[in-house]
């Protein structure tokens, strides 16, 4: 392609008007640049961060750990093989009435041999803790799981609601320097004191300083935000402000609090733990029992032997089969074994407790979640009607001051009410959401699909700059 064809002059041409014009706004920065940042949503996040998160990688790698557990103790019931070899070099030398014979030897030996156990409960009883440890395993995933869901959520609403603030501050510091102009020309022309001028050039000023700490504390949470997805987040799709949170189902917390005793990972985890003890109680007791293996043996034994006046060789061959039950039958530990049992007694009545303990837990905090949706719609529901009587007041005000029956200061006020208001509703929309993924988070019912059915609440657009 030619120059021209690239929006650039020939040699002689005068550049055309309109290739000169884009070319100063580009250099303004007035025109957008043509590639946008990816727009980040919060599920988009959630999964980002399940390949990221340390800690989240942590635990799937100790689950992988802890599933090895009941291959282990199967092999306490399957047989177990071997196999040696030995190779010897041997010199002997005889003597016997001044006549002296020497010999050498170079035997070799092969064994395989086979223990299948016949009678072991203790090591039944290790397979079966095995198997619950698997299921312990697939729970503590879980929980990582709905850990590392809140913890995203929380941070991608904290930037958010820091965007918020940003956005306020903003809105007031643009409202508040049209009011100082217009205090300054009312001033000049003798409609008003200096006393309106300064009051807004004060408040003015102190935007400026919020503004700062909230660039700040945005910088803060974004790179709390990354150092959970494990790179820039980027631009997040901010809250509709049209969204309209729904309430949840049953309406009551009891309910909520019967839910999670069925469903609560930390109960689930108790409840196996419990079992885990239960059969350590019983492996103990069964040290007073007797155990039966079944032992199966092949060797084979080759052997040469050298003259050495002859030197003729001799060749020996010995193979070897046996089949042997082998039962032991424990008369006197010293008291050991009566002394595991009374303490893994003690550490179930423990597990016992520390069931009853997560049961507690699970109702207090699943019905506090409840209360905290609940009261977080209620005060939703309250500030989207201030944000209307906000609007309203703020109207009022400024009619009010250009009349003369308001002075500079209420309008202020009025103006910062409102973004307020405006605000502290995006705050509470972000608090109710949360508190939704922790009331899942109490019954065991928090996966991606609950962050989905946030997620369509979501602009696809970015939220606030």
């Amino acid at each position: 392609m030619t120059a021209a064809q690239y929006g650039r002059p020939r040699t002689g041409q005068r550049p055309r008007p309109t290739l000169l014009l884009a070319a100063c706004a580009l250099a303004l920065g007035l025109v957008a640049p043509a590639v946008h940042a990816q727009v980040r949503d919060l599920l988009g996040l959630v999964q980002l961060a399940k390949i990221r998160d340390a800690q989240y990688l942590a635990a799937k790698a100790q689950n992988k750990a802890d599933l090895e557990q009941e291959n282990q103790a199967l092999a306490g019931l399957l047989p177990n093989v071997n196999a040696s070899a030995q190779a010897k070099q041997e010199d002997v030398k005889n003597t016997l009435g001044g006549l002296s014979v020497k010999s050498s030897n170079n035997p070799k030996t092969y064994v395989l041999s086979l223990n299948q156990a016949l009678f072991r409960p203790q090591a039944w009883e290790t397979y079966q803790q095995g198997k619950l440890s698997t299921a312990l395993a697939g729970l503590a995933l879980r929980k990582a799981e709905q850990d590392l869901i809140l913890r995203v959520s929380k941070a991608y609403f904290d930037v958010l609601a820091a965007q918020d603030d940003l956005q306020t501050l903003l809105a007031q510091k643009a409202a508040t320097a049209e009011q100082l102009a217009f205090a300054r020309r009312n001033f000049e022309v003798g409609a008003a004191t200096v006393v309106d001028q300064q009051e807004a050039q004060a408040r003015f000023d102190l935007i400026l300083a919020q503004e700062l700490a909230t660039r700040n504390l945005i910088e803060t949470r974004q790179l709390a935000l990354n150092t959970l997805v494990g790179e820039p987040a980027g631009p997040l799709a901010g809250l509709a402000p049209e969204s309209r949170l729904k309430g949840v189902e049953p309406e009551t917390p009891q309910a909520w609090a019967d839910m999670a005793l069925q469903g609560n990972l930390d109960i689930q985890q108790a409840r196996i733990g419990q079992q885990i003890t239960k059969r350590e109680v019983s492996k103990s007791r069964m040290g007073h029992l007797p155990t039966l293996d079944l032992n199966a043996q092949v060797v084979d034994t080759e052997q040469q032997f050298f003259d050495t006046r002859s030197g003729q060789p001799l060749q020996i061959g010995v193979d070897n089969r046996s089949l042997t039950l082998a039962l032991n039958v424990p008369l006197y530990s010293g008291g050991a074994t009566q002394s595991k049992v009374r303490q893994q007694a003690a550490l179930l009545d423990k597990s016992s407790q520390q069931l009853e303990q997560a049961q507690r837990g699970a109702s207090q905090g699943t019905q506090s979640a409840f209360l905290a949706v609940r009261s977080g719609l209620s005060q939703v529901s309250a500030l989207e009607t201030a944000v209307k009587s906000s609007e309203l007041a703020l109207k009022s005000n400024k009619t009010g001051y250009e009349v003369g029956v308001r002075i500079n200061i209420d309008v202020l006020n009025a103006q910062q009410q409102l973004n307020a208001t405006q605000r502290d509703l995006a705050k509470a929309k972000y608090s109710a959401l949360n508190s939704m993924l922790e009331l899942q988070a109490a019954v065991g019912t928090l996966t991606e699909a609950s962050v989905e059915r946030i997620n369509q609440l979501l602009l696809p657009t970015p939220g606030n700059p």
